[in-house]
């Protein structure tokens, strides 16, 4: 299961907070513990973020989760994904959802234009300091391009994202992967925009899956968009098993030529260079605080070729070296069994 870094759980409750929500209250059944939100390095499971969202949702009775002035009622997000099954494509599956959220009149203007290179979605907030560290902003442009990959059942590329603030700097190691494309700060809208194969692509998801995807929302619509066949998740799971596979290993794995390989992960918004860095990264994390490994067997282990690598790479990740990322970890740890240069 894909992680989050600890900047998204300190801000994802700042609106709810801010309405008087006691923080204990929200991260209550998410197994979350609000000490590790401020513990450096720290990564939470995709899942309890979910858990976290949903809570607020109930907890406000409003899917903008306090960061607008007026609410969106629950349900809200299920009815728009109810008119986006009826669109005739993909494009104007979306085009229904931003037209009835737009209706609600709720503190977000959604605009979607069609341009030759694809479709651009524009996102203005009426009041915009409720949402100081732009964590709902980001949250909702995401959403737009998630949807569109889950009524089309594939992962559509994400070509752009043009933001009217500066770059983001704690937090921008994380922001890369939400956002894998170019990339525009300071700029004169917050908008995406979607290849222009969603324009064409058929809506093929079914009201069945539809229940069982808002059964689980906003887990299934939060994961890293990526059908069950997508080249990136057959590379990352290959890599979970292996992290020190070459691009031909991972061919001959996949039965693609390497230059086919590469281009399927283009093509999806990811590259061999992200995903092995996401599995090194999250497996680092977690070897550190559940083992008693050595700084050098876990870089063995991870498939560095000695230990100097691993900790630059660590500290590019987490701003702190190993060492002292465990110094604060758990106190409890369970042995590395003989690591053999892949886990």
């Amino acid at each position: 299961m894909a992680t989050i870094d600890r900047y998204y759980f300190n801000v994802c409750t700042k609106g709810a907070e801010r309405r008087g929500r006691p923080l204990a209250e929200l991260v209550a059944s998410t197994g979350l513990d609000p000490a590790d939100f401020a513990r450096p390095g720290w990564r939470g499971g995709i899942d309890a973020m979910a858990l976290l969202v949903r809570n607020i949702w109930n907890s406000l009775d409003d899917e903008y989760m306090g960061y607008t002035a007026r609410r969106a009622a629950p349900g809200s997000f299920a009815f728009a994904c109810e008119l986006a099954l009826e669109g005739s494509d993909v494009a104007d599956g979306l085009r229904r959802a931003a037209r009835f959220y737009n209706l609600l009149d709720a503190g977000i203007a959604t605009d979607i234009d069609t341009t030759l290179a694809g479709l651009v979605v524009t996102v203005r907030f009426a009041e915009p300091d409720r949402d100081p560290d732009h964590y709902f902003s980001e949250f909702w442009m995401i959403i737009w391009h998630r949807l569109a990959c889950w009524l089309a059942g594939e992962t559509i590329s994400l070509l752009s994202a043009e933001f009217d603030y500066p770059r983001p700097g704690p937090y921008f190691e994380e922001f890369k992967y939400l956002f894998p494309c170019r990339r525009r700060f300071n700029g004169a809208a917050r908008r995406i925009m979607i290849d222009a194969h969603v324009l064409h692509a058929p809506i093929r998801r079914t009201r069945s899956e539809l229940d069982a995807m808002l059964a689980a929302a906003p887990l299934d619509i939060m994961t890293i968009p990526a059908s069950d066949t997508s080249a990136a998740r057959q590379v990352r799971q290959l890599l979970t098993r292996s992290p020190d596979l070459t691009l031909e290993e991972l061919a001959a794995e996949t039965r693609l030529s390497p230059h086919i390989l590469r281009r399927r992960l283009r093509a999806e918004g990811s590259s061999l260079a992200m995903l092995r860095e996401n599995v090194r990264r999250d497996r680092a994390t977690r070897l550190l605080t559940a083992s008693n490994a050595t700084v050098e067997a876990i870089a063995e282990a991870l498939g560095y070729a000695e230990a100097r690598s691993f900790t630059r790479a660590f500290r590019q990740w987490t701003g702190q070296s190993p060492s002292a990322w465990r110094s604060m970890g758990r106190s409890h740890r369970t042995p590395l069994a003989e690591p053999r240069g892949r886990v």
